[in-house]
């Protein structure tokens, strides 16, 4: 796994823990995102919740839908469909953990 790939993994399985993490990143994401081995496409994507764009740079899909939902603040119907239209068309490859 890349460096790059770690630390975007590494974020959103801080956020999905929730508690300090995830409000630090609500509050400020640039300043959360600081010091990371993130480009700032990625930092861009992550700041956005760019589902499609993080997917495709190798977040792990397990981490992706619960960062979403993290932020979403809880599940419901309406955000599975907008999660998963940005998925449409793509597949995952193997999932390395």
């Amino acid at each position: 796994m890349s460096g790059e790939r770690y630390a975007l993994n590494r974020v959103l399985w801080e956020v999905c823990r929730g508690g300090e993490a995830l409000e630090r990143f609500r509050a400020t994401p640039p300043a959360y995102l600081a010091g990371r081995a993130l480009s700032p496409s990625l930092r861009e994507a992550l700041i956005a919740v760019d589902i499609r764009t993080l997917f495709l740079a190798g977040a792990h899909p397990f981490l992706l839908y619960n960062f979403a939902l993290r932020l979403e603040g809880g599940f419901s119907l309406p955000f599975v469909g907008r999660y998963l239209a940005q998925l449409e068309g793509l597949q995952t490859s193997d999932l390395v953990t």
